[in-house]
């Protein structure tokens, strides 16, 4: 018996770790607002939008808005209700909008709305007491023109700073109205958004390229507050059973853009930025109306034109921002009640920012029942604010190199993008071009891009409200719409168990003009640890001192992992690819074969990558010289993988190739549905990778014959990890998911985000970060939560706009996990297991003071204890 005691004492003391879960206590459990579907409907939260697919007729399609999104519906109504301060404000807005409105809509939307309202009623949702109505769903959709039919831009009584003649005469004075130096605000008339397209000799392979991105003010008391902003992060695929199936973004419950970005499946593309209001007709169609209509139907910029023209209402003047990527045409139409003007061509720049360049158009609007004497006399001529101006720079600087990456940096940069006098913030940017408008696909940033947040306790509105959170910058993703066969798993979110890890450092990298988050994966050596930023910084931090070593910048938009070969470190960046001294960070060589956002391969003595230049590339490691090229068609987001003579890699064209390492010969490729950011991955003479056409593919390495799929909700862009003859791997979907080598399911795990990071299996578990925010540790078995952290923001229930997404995979080494997020830093943390050596490397451990003291002290103790005992019973029974 005393052995038995002994022994159980030993073990107690020595393994805690098995009586005593990891570190912490249980996260109170959230409520979950993540994947869901319904009928022919699912959503899913991804960067801190949300993806909702609606098809059928309008009635249908309505009712899966309105069932999948129940809960941020009623969210965003309730902060409608709340930014008025008027009693009883809610349901004059109701009674307007049926009054002046409903019978202007067709019955397709009119069914729409009724089914989106129903949806939302059969969830239990309630205004007032009272069951959802179509009023309530037409009242929020029509909230922006009812403003501007009363001239109540703020929502207050009258006072003189949102005076209409006091503003017009402030705006003819004014050289810059981008710069407020009074109380006294001309751009509360005019919107806030911005907007360019190009196409032709203007960018840098004739196809069009397109970027709009939106304004919330943060006035205590006016309509167009981030408090209802913030709620504005649905990205909704429309497939009607009539019409073209559109992709726009916009909030839970609106049939239209009140962001003012559509593109459709015809290559059509539609954005708008809100000129000063006009006089206006109470006869003519509502903006919602010609807006849907025009992108639902419209096969050519002639037919688009047309529905914005025809029984125009003239109550929102806009100009709209037009692109048919069939032709390569562009076009403006900048559109009053009376006037218009039309603007078009295939080689160009095109340009908006709130303000009508056309002199017809902006006499009308600036004038006395739109006779334009008035407006003659106070703006004669068009006076550039601080965004014509940037726009006029860029159209110089960059014409003829415009692409998606070079969009994304211009829409980041200030005026177009910042804080403007501490009262105006970006809250989102969209950007696509032919290529994403022929696949269904776009690029995404909910909140600011140019990487600032918005913290609402700076800001209160005139009543405290506990649903006004801060915005955070959710970082760029690129999304392809999805209505083939999918697969949707719904399991529970299991976040009741989930215990945080010990962090044990962190670092913050530097702001840079547009920001500093971190997409890349870091990577170390025996000494240090490097990773790179969106700014175009390359680190390298001491593992010993957790200092920095070096950095250095290599240019922007730098999502590229690095790579250690002896002496060198290889890394990408949008100005193509470098090698880095490893020791000082110094350029050694770079080669500008385009932007490079993917990690290479080193193999000999050569390098091989990928580029956005549609180009794969074999380049001399010693010199930077080229050795061969291979031409894709479209940009190259994948990182390659080689055995032996074959290199395998996929292409946004859909397209998985296989070469010729030697030559660049293609040996074979296989066709998928959508575009293929994943790694592949080779494991025992077989190919593994993902596609966001939402499958897992296996295929033979020898000529790529298909072996079989298996298939998730939404797309994957995330590479596969393989161990003991299983696969792991995440989805778009938010699900984390196990399979074996057959495509057969093991198990499952859902978290509140799409997840991009590419998991690390160490040890007992399986490492990964999530959109959710949250970086993950599961048991690699049988998918149990073993531990979870979130180091910034998460998505915490309704509020999926929240989060600082991990895109970054996990890196580990000797028992340490690093990792970066979006929010511009880099971690370590405990990961409580350690990976299965050789025993002859053991000796090669190095295991910090912490851990010795942790297995040191318990068996001293132990050994004390036991000692003691012995000889305390010895000397009882002498």
């Amino acid at each position: 018996m005393r052995k038995l005691y002994c022994l159980v004492l030993i073990i107690t003391l020595i393994f805690p770790s098995i009586f005593i879960n990891v570190n912490a206590e249980p996260q109170e459990v959230e409520e979950v607002f993540s994947s869901e579907k319904y009928d022919k409907g699912y959503r899913y939260n991804t960067n801190g939008w949300i993806y909702l697919h609606i098809q059928g007729d309008a009635y249908e399609r309505g009712y899966q808005h309105g069932y999948l999104l129940a809960d941020e519906i009623l969210d965003h109504i309730q902060r409608w209700i709340h930014i008025f301060p008027q009693k009883l404000s809610w349901k004059v807005q109701r009674f307007n909008a049926n009054r002046f409105f409903w019978n202007k809509y067709p019955k397709e939307y009119q069914d729409e709305i009724k089914g989106i309202a129903d949806g939302c009623a059969d969830r239990g949702k309630t205004i007032y007491g009272k069951a959802v109505s179509y009023k309530d769903i037409l009242a929020l959709n029509e909230m922006y023109e009812m403003l501007s039919r009363f001239r109540n831009y703020y929502v207050q009584p009258l006072r003189l700073k949102n005076n209409w003649l006091v503003s017009i005469l402030f705006s003819a004075i004014s050289k810059n109205i981008d710069i407020i130096p009074s109380d006294i605000d001309p751009e509360i008339h005019t919107g806030k958004c911005s907007a360019f397209i190009a196409t032709g000799d203007a960018t840098i392979d004739g196809r069009i390229v397109a970027s709009h991105n939106t304004r919330g003010l943060v006035y205590d008391n006016i309509w167009w507050h981030m408090y209802v902003t913030e709620r504005w992060n649905l990205l909704l695929d429309i497939k009607p059973s009539r019409g073209h199936r559109v992709l726009i973004s916009t909030a839970p419950g609106m049939i239209w853009s009140d962001e003012d970005f559509y593109q459709n499946d015809a290559g059509m593309i539609l954005m708008e930025t809100t000129l000063p209001l006009g006089i206006w007709n109470r006869f003519g169609l509502p903006l919602v109306v010609r807006a849907r209509t025009a992108i639902q139907y419209s096969e050519s910029i002639d037919e688009m034109v047309d529905y914005f023209l025809n029984r125009n209402n003239g109550l929102f003047a806009n100009e709209w921002v037009m692109g048919d990527t069939k032709t390569g045409e562009i076009a403006s139409l900048e559109l009053a009640l009376f006037n218009h003007k039309l603007k078009r061509t295939k080689n160009g720049f095109y340009y908006s920012v709130n303000a009508a360049k056309d002199d017809k158009v902006r006499w009308e609007l600036f004038s006395i029942f739109g006779l334009g004497i008035l407006g003659r006399i106070i703006l004669p001529k068009y006076q550039a604010r601080a965004r014509d101006i940037k726009f006029e720079e860029i159209k110089e600087e960059y014409y003829g190199k415009i692409d998606v990456d070079l969009a994304r940096k211009i829409m980041s940069t200030y005026p177009i993008c910042d804080v403007l006098d501490g009262k105006i913030i970006m809250f989102d940017c969209k950007v696509t071009d032919s290529e994403l408008v022929d696949n269904f696909g776009l690029w995404a940033f909910m909140g600011n891009p140019g990487h600032a947040d918005f913290e609402s306790e700076k800001y209160p509105i005139h009543k405290e409200r506990e649903e006004y959170v801060d915005s955070p910058a959710c970082g760029w993703v690129q999304i392809y719409g999805r209505d083939k066969r999918s697969n949707h798993i719904d399991v529970d979110f299991r976040d009741e168990k989930i215990r945080t890890s010990k962090k044990i450092w962190e670092f913050e990298s530097c702001e840079g003009e547009i920001g500093n988050a971190i997409y890349s994966d870091p990577t170390t050596d025996d000494e240090n640890i490097y990773f790179s930023s969106w700014n175009g910084d390359i680190y390298s931090l001491s593992l010993k001192t957790k200092e920095k070593v070096w950095n250095t910048t290599i240019g922007w938009s730098s999502e590229s992992s690095p790579v250690i070969t002896n002496d060198k470190l290889i890394i990408g960046s949008s100005n193509g690819l470098f090698a880095l001294n490893k020791e000082n960070g110094n350029i050694i060589w770079e080669n500008e074969i385009g932007a490079v956002s993917t990690k290479a391969f080193l193999d000999d003595r050569f390098v091989y990558i990928g580029s956005h230049d549609s180009k794969f590339y074999k380049i001399d490691l010693t010199n930077g010289n080229i050795k061969w090229s291979f031409d894709t068609n479209a940009e190259i987001h994948s990182s390659p993988n080689i055995k032996e003579n074959k290199i395998l890699f996929g292409s946004n064209d859909g397209y998985l190739y296989c070469l010729d390492k030697n030559n660049g010969n293609l040996l074979w490729k296989y066709k998928t549905d959508s575009a293929i950011w994943s790694k592949p991955n080779i494991y025992k003479n077989k190919v593994f990778f993902g596609s966001w056409d939402s499958n897992l593919y296996c295929l033979d390495l020898k000529d790529g014959r298909f072996n079989w799929k298996f298939t998730t909700g939404w797309g994957i862009d995330s590479s596969a990890s393989i161990k003991n003859d299983n696969i792991y791997f995440g989805s778009q979907d938010n699900n984390f998911y196990s399979i074996d080598l057959n495509g057969d399911l093991k198990w499952v795990f859902k978290t509140l985000g799409g997840i991009s990071s590419s998991p690390n299996v160490y040890g007992e578990y399986v490492f990964f970060g999530s959109s959710d925010g949250k970086i993950y540790a599961l048991n690699k078995t049988d998918g149990s939560l073993v531990w979870s952290d979130a180091p910034d923001y998460h998505v915490q229930g309704i509020y999926n706009f929240r989060t600082k997404p991990i895109v970054s995979s996990p890196h580990l080494k000797e028992g340490k996990l690093y990792v970066a997020s979006t929010n511009g830093n880099i971690y370590s943390y405990e990961s409580f297991t350690y990976e299965d050596i050789e025993e002859n490397d053991r000796k090669d451990i190095d295991i910090s003071l912490g851990t010795w003291l942790f297995l040191i002290i318990p068996l001293l103790f132990v050994i004390l204890v036991t000692a003691g005992y012995l000889i305390f019973s010895r000397r009882r029974y002498i």
